[in-house]
Parts: C-alpha cells; structure tokens; sequence
C-alpha cells in the first residue's frame, strides 16, 4: 500500500507508519516532530509518532509547508553530503595514522546516518555525493586557509579544517532557522540541525586534545597509547581464581569461574567471526542471566565496546540509543522491536548460545588502558540517558570498595534487586563480585518485593544490594526480619537518598544497619558510603573529594564535589556540553548537593533542580519532602516539587502516595505539619497520586511532577 500524498510504502522504518484514513483531506501536523498525518482526529489528539501535540492545518497549507519542508530537507543534504564526503577524504588521507582514520570513517557514517533518518522522515531520496569533492572545497567552505606541508595535510590540518565546517553549517543553519516561519517544519529542522553542528564541533575540539595527547577517543579506536602495559578489563576481572569455585547462580543453573572464563573465550571468538573490531559496539538486551554475562564480558575480552541495554526500554529511547551506537551486534530475545538497519544485526538469545558452544576460544586482546571497553547509560533524570564510556583500566580497582568498605569476601553471595543494566548492580554485584571472587545470584524477571524476597530465601544470599523506595516496601510488608532469617548480614543501598526513618526502622526490625552509599555511572563504585556510627557520607578507599565552592561548604551550605577515582569515566559520548561542565580536570563533578557534616563527612542535599528559590528565600525540596513525611501514618512516600501557580509565580507543590483507604488521613497530616514550616516553605498545593514517577533504575523523576500539576493531567 502506497503513500497517498508521495506514493512511497506506508513503512516508515525510523518514525513508524504513515498515517491515511480513507483519503480523507484533513490534516494535523504535530507541533513536536512536525510530521504531517491525514484524516480524522487521530485518538486522544496526539501524534502517533512522539505524543506530541497535534495541530489542524488549513486548507492550502500542506503544500506550501511541505514544499518549504522539502526545500529545507534538500538544503540540509547539501551540507550534510559536504560534511561526509570531507570526513570520507579526510579519513582516506590518514593512512599513516589508524585512530585518526577511524575517527574520521565515524564521523562520516555519522553524517550518512541522519542523512537517512531525514529521509525516511520526509520520505525523500539521498541524493548521489560528488566524486570530485576534494579537500581544498572544503576549507573554502569552512573559510580557512589551506596549506597543505608539502603537498599533505597534517592531522591537525584536517580537525582545523572539519571544526571550522561544522561552525559554519551551524551558523547557515541558525540564520535560516531565524528566517523561517515560526514554528514551522523548516524552523524546527533547522534547529535541529544548528544544534546538531555545534555538537559535532565540540566533540572534534575533544577529540583533537584526546589525540594530540595520543589518547584513545570516545569512539574507542586503537592508537599509540599511554605507554602503560596494555590489559584487558574481562581478563582482570575473572583472572585468578580457583577454577572450581561457582561463579553464577541463576535458577537452576551454575557456572564455575573456569567454566565461565572458556565461555567467555569462546564469545569473544564468536564476536570476532562476526566481524567484531576493537572499539565496535555490541549491545546486550537480554535479562538478566549467565547469557548476559558471557556476552558482555565477550565482548569486552574481544576488545569490543560492550552496552548493556534495558530489555523492557521504551521504544523512542531504544531509537535514541540505536542511532547514537551504530552496533556491530545486538544480543536479544528478540528482533521484533528493532528498526531496521539494525534488525539484520540481531542474534537471538537460543542462537547466540548455540555458536558460542561452537567458537574456538580465542586469548583476550589487551589494550592500552585507556582504551573504551564499555558503555553504561546514565538513569536519565534530568533528560535523555547519556551514554558514559569507561576505559578498561576501570578493572584494576573496581572490587576495592566493596572489600576495604563494605566488608565483602569471597564466601559472599551477592544478590541486587536492581538489574545489570543499571550501573550500580553493575559495578557492585557483576564487576565487583567476580573480581573478589564472590558468587553472583541472578534473577531473569523483573523485580518485585514479593521475587526480592523469594529470590534471597531460595538463594541463601548473604548480602543484599537494593534502593530506598524497594527497603521501603520490603520493611512496610514485614520482609525484614525474614531476609535477616534466611541469611542476609549485610544491607547496602544506593541509588538515591536514604531517609533517616527508613534507615533506623530497617534496623529496628532486622538487627542491619543498612550501609548507605553514593554513586554514579560516570565513577561506578560507591564513592561516599556511610556505616553506622558515621556522621554523614564519608570518601570511600582510593576516592579524593573536593568542595567545587568551598567557601559555601565552609559556611554550611550546598555544595557541588569534584570527586577523584580510579574508575573515573573518560566521558560521555557526543555530550562535549554535558561534558565540559561534569569532567573536569580529572575528577566528576556531579549536579547533586552536599552539605558538609561536622564529623567531616557529607550530607546529600539534592540535586541543583532541587534548591528552589520562594518568595527571595532558598528552599531545599528534599529536605522538605523528608520533613514533611518523616512517621506519617499510611504516608507511603511523598516528594516535592516548584510549579507555577495560577498567576504564574512559583510555589512548593507536595506529591503524596497514601496506602489505600488513608488518603484522608495522611492528607490531615501533612496540611498540619505544613502549618510549622515557616511561611515561605509551606507547599500551597497537595496532590495524591498512586505512585512516585521513578526511572526503570529506581531514582525519583522531579520534572514529572511539574507536568502532573499542570491543568487536565
């Protein structure tokens, strides 16, 4: 069946299908992709493509807004055609150097990739690029001299030349953008566009230090290195134990460390066979399982990137993610929820274990250290998941937390409600555990109180690695003195804030103090633990922590930290932005508070979206929220946001989730410890809800709440 309007297939493989109702003439053009779809009003009014608001057009405008839309389209080829044929040219005068080559060869499939996207958004053909597009065209362009040392462009040479062009499309694109009509098609694609460019440029500017510096990039291509001994972080982190010792536990199944590490040889053959090279990508969206494991860990022993992926993630963030890794190979259950060009690129879980059975294993390729070996992705919070790669030198210390911090041993079994791919079970339970030798329990579904519990009787685990919001549950349900019962000795959480009261009654009705920890994707392991005694989050072993602004510290008032580790992330990938204000001079700086404690330690105080300003004064909203709910009665949980009122001025809006018939009551409650906050703090809005909007990893979304207050939710 064919388009009506341009006569293409309905498939449209990167924004789904082209809607047509009966040829009807009415259009609605939705005001945040700008895709255009005919008929009736489609249901709830929303786009079917992004949920975007949709629009009704007027007679006569769809084929002026779609010739404009074309014409910019067109316009948008032109540059983008300039741009890959540079990076093609540039990376064919790199043969002397691999990693400029290779950079080059990246950005060039760059360009060709959201070349395609544009035309199967707007249903257009790429047109052919120009085989006489030489490099000096380029530098005329980009406005920059071009003068070749005998004859040759130098490296240097060519990051001047493709920075420069990259600013200069983003500038064509800004200036058309601000001629177009606003909220046009074009505008909006133009946006995109320039902000697309700037992008580039500040990730070539990253780039070029990297490589001056004769550091492996982001994109992970091999290169003169560091000059340290080059390793392996899969081979670091199995290497050395005893061979017979049980590894994985997950259902009926097991696996010893010897066993484990030959299936891993043999994966990383597998990947290799399939055209695997160091620093391509290979996706692992699996459950969790000895599968997951043997994949991830393969990828990494064949010198690949390996990117644990959330099996039930949402289709729009699978595209993000898809676009943005270009992988060699996907593992998954199944190939029905990817788009092609990467469908083709899918192994199914059953088939996937066959081959591996069959490899030849092969010795692990050792890298320099700063090398990428793996991608996780940040939980999102504040926008889209960013990707955060991590060098292999990650391996050396990646255990050292848990043993001098946490007390764990090699006898440990270790069990975390979260999944693995969520860098804290990641780090904690996969990296940490197999480095000290421990025994990794697993679990396939999707976490439950009732499956956490469960798991741990069944399993007999020693040590329990969970979140706030799932203690929460487990201690209202009466499970914590039945996972003390079955074994477990020691509690730690992460993920977000342990609130005093939940921390106490956990001790109360189990004898565990749990062990309170702060971490990140960007660092990995638990870089502030707090045990019990300590007054406040202390530095952990081998971390180095510094106010940003320790004058405030000094004072007592919110500060940002830099924190200094070993398993420090070289970055995020195409974020330069992100990336300027998180990596700084070797240390991460995240966007949450801290306040310093007198007994030299560190009290979480949220993130810089969570320091409100009401009526001139600063209101900390994660304080409040913790005095707020602190032994309420039926108070599940409760959290509080800044939203605008009527008049459009800010106000504290408090969220609240009661247990089911206590509504009135916890209600009552609230309002009445309201009145004994000073005026300037006291939410003016109070709003039920059934639950609290949280990631797939557990952490609190604030930005939702903002949305559940406007009108009509």
């Amino acid at each position: 069946m064919l388009c009506p309007k341009c006569h293409r297939p309905l498939a449209d493989e990167s924004d789904g299908p082209y809607i047509c109702c009966a040829g009807a003439s009415m259009q609605w053009q939705c005001r945040q992709c700008a895709k255009v779809s005919e008929g009736f009003a489609l249901p709830y009014g929303r786009c079917p493509h992004c949920n975007g608001e949709l629009a009704l057009r007027e007679d006569g405008a769809a084929n002026s807004d779609d010739a404009r839309s074309i014409r910019a389209v067109r316009m948008a080829f032109e540059i983008e055609l300039g741009g890959r044929a540079f990076y093609q040219r540039a990376a064919a005068a790199s043969t002397d150097d691999a990693a400029l080559r290779a950079l080059f060869e990246r950005f060039a499939v760059m360009e060709g990739e959201h070349m395609e996207t544009l035309a199967r958004r707007y249903h257009l053909d790429i047109p052919d690029p120009s085989p006489d597009f030489r490099i000096e065209v380029a530098a005329i362009f980009a406005e920059v001299p071009h003068a070749p040392r005998g004859g040759v462009d130098t490296g240097d040479d060519l990051f001047r030349i493709a920075i420069a062009l990259e600013h200069r499309a983003a500038a064509f694109f800004t200036e058309h953008a601000a001629r177009a009509p606003q909220g046009a098609p074009e505008q909006l694609l133009f946006q995109e566009l320039a902000a697309e460019e700037r992008e580039h440029a500040e990730l070539l500017t990253t780039e070029q230090a990297r490589w001056r510096e004769r550091r492996p990039g982001l994109f992970g291509h091999e290169q003169p290195g560091t000059g340290q001994l080059p390793i392996n972080a899969a081979e670091l982190v199995l290497g050395g134990k005893p061979a017979e010792r049980v590894a994985i536990e997950c259902g009926g199944q097991r696996i010893t460390y010897g066993e484990l590490t030959d299936r891993v040889a043999r994966a990383a053959g597998l990947w290799r066979q399939r055209g695997l090279h160091s620093g391509d990508r290979v996706a692992v969206k699996l459950p969790d399982g000895i599968d997951w494991v043997v994949a991830f860990l393969g990828a990494i022993w064949a010198g690949g990137v390996a990117v644990a992926v959330n099996p039930h993630i949402p289709a729009s963030e699978w595209q993000f993610i898809l676009e943005q890794a270009g992988f060699n190979v996907i593992l998954a259950e199944s190939d029905a929820d990817t788009p092609e060009p990467w469908k083709s690129r899918v192994v199914l879980v059953d088939e996937g274990r066959r081959a591996v059975a069959a490899a030849q294993p092969i010795a692990p390729t050792r890298l320099d250290p700063e090398t990428p070996a793996f991608w996780c992705h940040s939980s999102g919070t504040s926008g889209r998941p960013k990707a955060v790669v991590h060098a292999h030198r990650f391996a050396r210390e990646v255990q050292r937390v848990s043993v001098e911090r946490l007390g764990l041993v090699p006898e440990d079994r270790l069990f975390a409600s979260s999944r693995l791919f969520f860098s804290y079970p990641q780090t904690n339970i996969f990296f940490a555990g197999l480095k000290l030798g421990a025994t990794l329990l697993l679990d396939p579904q999707w976490p439950t109180a009732a499956s956490v519990v469960a798991t741990v009787q069944q399993m007999k685990a020693t040590v329990l690695f969970s979140v706030p919001s799932l203690y929460r549950v487990l201690l209202a349900d009466g499970h914590a003195p039945q996972l003390a019962a079955a074994g477990v000795s020691r509690c730690v959480s992460a993920g977000e804030a342990l609130p005093a009261a939940l921390r106490q009654g956990w001790a109360d009705a189990s004898g565990i103090q749990i062990i309170d920890g702060y971490g990140a994707s960007e660092v990995l392991v638990l870089v502030l633990t707090s045990v019990a005694g300590d007054d406040g989050l202390k530095p952990s072993p081998g971390v180095t922590v510094r106010p940003v602004d320790p004058e405030a510290a000094r004072e007592g008032l919110p500060s940002r930290l830099c924190i200094e580790v070993s398993t420090l992330a070289l970055g995020y990938l195409d974020q330069p932005a992100a990336q300027a204000d998180s990596f700084r001079n070797g240390a991460f700086c995240p966007a949450d508070l801290f306040v310093a404690t007198p007994g030299g330690g560190w009290r979480f105080a949220g993130r810089e979206d969570a320091l409100v300003k009401i009526k001139g004064r600063w209101v900390n909203l994660v304080e409040l929220e913790q005095r707020l709910s602190q032994d309420v009665p039926g108070l599940a949980e409760a959290a509080c946001a800044c939203v605008p009122d009527a008049d459009g001025l800010d106000i504290v809006a408090v969220f609240y989730a009661p247990q089911p018939g206590r509504g009135d009551e916890v209600a009552r409650a609230l309002r009445d410890r309201c009145e004994t906050l000073p005026s300037y703090q006291r939410p003016k809005l109070f709003q039920a809800i059934d639950t609290l909007p949280r990631t797939a990893t557990g952490k609190l979304v604030r930005r939702r709440l903002v949305d559940m207050a406007r009108p009509g939710h």
